[in-house]
């Protein structure tokens, strides 16, 4: 048997090597990374990397060390990406409101892979954030399928001056979750975040559970693993319960089966592409009478499709409301069209695009 430091020289002669083919490889990813750039092409490209994966793996016969071999893989396109982006200036910190595991987290870890993720404690330091260039990007619940309106954003929206620039939906499966060994009959207490609580009433109805609101779900979920209490309960995703290493008491609590979240993706300012089909546009009037029915009959007038309309107070004038319309179609488009509408109102402002 070889003695460790024999071993050791080995490795070392292995990582020189190694280190000669990484430089190389990355002046190649240079070349990639440009090549991109100038067709429009996207960093990530999912097909590419699984055909990469699946032709590579086979190199490797024993299969003991294939599956390793296959991280390993995996682990050299995830930094090629990250040198690709760092080459185009494209790298960002993404912004969101809880912790891994929260609802904001698993929506924004389907659009966001490679980003460094920064967490905040409410959804106004995400907006505070973005202000400071802290995050480039945020990710924020707009709306649940079944609850309806997250107001809160829309207010911090205007404040803010922030803009929607991608959509992501969602779909939210609610699990009861309790501690490694704990029974239905031992819960007492349940923690969520209040839209938890909304979205399972039929489940918690009548069975005198006491229900204390939390930041989110997530923070929940840690604080129940953390006191490893059998009483203390939480609402979670199965992924929160994965990374709290709690049970799942009671799966798809929640009162709908189509329970969906939709979320934004907010940036510091308004982003344009051919492929958008919604444009959100805020608005206030004069407040007079037949006011709004003027500016939403000059929307029908031009043929464009309102999709939805929210209103909420202006906080410092009262009696008067803001209001957030999502219209179908491409601003580029329908340019001369929304500045006609603007003409109606008192307050106006393209505040979204982005594709659905």
């Amino acid at each position: 048997m070889k003695k460790l430091d024999e071993l050791r020289v080995e490795i070392n002669e292995i990582d020189q090597e190694m280190a000669k083919l990484f430089i190389k490889r990355m002046k190649i990813v240079e070349g990639i990374a440009k090549y991109k750039q100038d067709q429009g092409m996207d960093v990530l490209d999912t097909a590419r990397e699984k055909i990469v994966i699946e032709k590579n793996s086979k190199r490797v016969t024993d299969e003991k060390l294939k599956k390793h071999y296959i991280k390993f893989l995996e682990k050299n396109m995830e930094i090629s990406r990250d040198y690709q982006k760092s080459i185009l200036g494209l790298d960002e910190i993404v912004g969101y409101q809880g912790i891994p595991g929260s609802f904001s987290y698993l929506a924004l870890k389907t659009k966001y892979i490679d980003e460094s993720l920064n967490s905040y404690q409410n959804f106004e330091d995400v907006f505070i954030a973005l202000k400071n260039k802290e995050i480039e990007r945020g990710v924020l619940p707009i709306e649940n399928s079944y609850t309806g309106d997250i107001t809160d954003n829309f207010d911090l929206m205007k404040k803010y001056n922030a803009y929607i620039i991608d959509i992501i939906d969602l779909k939210i499966d609610h699990n009861l979750l309790g501690v490694k060994g704990s029974k239905l009959d031992d819960i007492k207490e349940i923690y969520s975040h209040i839209q938890g609580f909304k979205q399972s009433q039929t489940f918690l109805k009548e069975r005198g559970y006491k229900e204390i609101p939390y930041y989110n779900t997530a923070i929940s979920a840690k604080y129940v693993s953390e006191v490893n209490d059998v009483t203390k309960g939480a609402i979670g995703s199965a992924e929160t319960a994965k990374i709290y290493n709690l049970d799942i008491l009671v799966k798809n609590i929640n009162t709908h089966e189509d329970n969906t979240t939709r979320f934004m993706v907010i940036g510091d300012k308004l982003i344009v592409n051919k492929e958008h089909n919604r444009i959100m546009v805020a608005f206030s009037t004069y407040n007079r009478s037949g006011d709004l029915s003027s500016v939403l009959g000059e929307i029908s007038k031009d043929g464009i499709n309102m999709l939805s309309i929210k209103s909420r107070p202006l906080k410092d004038s009262p009696w008067e409301y803001i209001f957030f319309v999502e219209l179908e179609g491409n601003y580029n488009i329908l340019k001369d069209a929304i500045k006609e509408i603007e003409k109606k109102t008192n307050y106006f402002e393209v505040i979204g695009s982005y594709e659905k």
